[in-house]
């Protein structure tokens, strides 16, 4: 997913027991003492969650995400549970907390776990939830520690809380601890909260999704993580792409011959690929559960022209990469992978316009290519 650079590391400053995890500019210090601890059981929350036993709970943020999804569900009675941490009564009704990026990846995709032939290391997560319960889930997160332990220690920089105000009721963000590095310092990052919407390249709306939040394991479901993958585009000058040959990334180049003739069109990055390849190996297109539904799909999208051309061009270019597929696959597992996204295709709308210059928000960040 795009986003600003997060913060890589925590800086040391031991002071007996406790290590400064970030300094504001304003001298403000954010400390925590080591070692973290945990007072609950992410394997146990999982299996009380119903959430599949393969999920790979090797990766730090995968164990946060399974207990901040615990605390989200029980948001209307943490309370009670814990009096200490929550002094008044956070919500009034459970937050569907949804899911999305490799995190829910790993939870629908067997393949892109442990072992899996897709599985990738996942150093974040990313959550949408419904507007009204924004607040809510942003005050959960930051008291997330206080309950279940510092491993679970999220904060509001100055930076955070200026990008907060500015987007208000719309997308949070905060900085939490992401895993320990090999000196036994925990990592921090960025977490984004976005409501009721993924606006990046383009909107995918979700808010008919919290009404399923178990249905579909706490994520955003099969089709949104679909398009929330293949949402990802942008251009770069016509010569870049001797860069990207150079690098091994040529795969990414879109063809799409009516854009200006200067630029080329740039699709997903690896870890996207990965994790779109994972949900179209692991199931079938239908409409029954856990299945990707092509009519869901096309109602998402034929309201919009330019979303629905940057899937299908992402989409296309994986049939016409069979060959790249095969550094992670056998063929036979690509031949299952290229004919079902070849049924989804043709089930989804036509774009006949034509564009010659860029048809997505292009005032998100461009990420850095290499």
């Amino acid at each position: 997913m795009e986003r600003e650079e997060a913060i890589g590391s925590a800086t040391i400053s031991p002071t007996g027991n406790r290590f400064t995890l970030y300094k504001d500019l304003n001298g403000t210090t954010y400390d925590v003492e080591l070692p973290l601890t945990s007072h609950v059981d992410p394997n146990e929350l999982r299996d009380e969650l119903g959430i599949p036993g393969y999920i790979d709970m090797k990766y730090f943020p995968m164990r946060s995400a399974i207990v901040t999804l615990w605390a989200a569900v029980n948001a209307h009675r943490l309370n009670e549970l814990f009096p200490m941490a929550f002094e008044k009564k956070l919500s009034n009704k459970p937050i569907p907390a949804l899911l999305f990026g490799g995190a829910a990846i790993k939870i629908h995709c067997k393949s892109a776990n442990c072992n899996g032939p897709l599985d990738r290391e996942i150093k974040d997560t990313d959550y949408v939830v419904p507007k009204k319960q924004g607040m809510e889930f942003y005050k959960l997160l930051l008291n997330m520690d206080k309950a279940f332990g510092t491993c679970y220690k999220s904060f509001a920089t100055a930076n955070d809380r200026r990008f907060n105000a500015l987007r208000f009721g719309e997308r949070y963000r905060v900085t939490t601890i992401n895993g320990i590095n090999s000196n036994g310092v925990p990592t921090i990052t960025v977490l984004d909260i976005f409501c009721d919407k993924i606006q990046l390249r383009h909107k995918v709306d979700v808010t008919q999704e919290f009404e399923r939040f178990k249905e579909n394991l706490y994520t955003i479901g099969l089709e949104a993580l679909i398009l929330s993958k293949a949402q990802f585009i942008f251009d770069a000058p016509k010569e870049v792409a001797k860069d990207l040959e150079q690098y091994g990334q040529e795969y990414r180049i879109l063809k799409y011959p009516y854009y200006d003739k200067d630029r080329i069109i740039i699709g997903m990055e690896e870890k996207d690929v990965k994790d779109v390849c994972a949900i179209f190996l692991d199931h079938e297109i239908g409409e029954g559960p856990e299945s990707i539904n092509p009519k869901k799909m096309r109602k998402i999208l034929e309201g919009d022209k330019g979303l629905t051309l940057t899937v299908t061009l992402n989409l296309r270019n994986l049939v016409d990469r069979a060959e790249f597929l095969e550094r992670w696959l056998p063929k036979s597992d690509v031949a299952k992978i290229i004919e079902r996204i070849e049924r989804l295709l043709n089930d989804l709308p036509v774009v006949n316009k034509k564009w010659n210059k860029p048809w997505w928000d292009t005032g998100v960040e461009t990420p850095q290519i290499f």
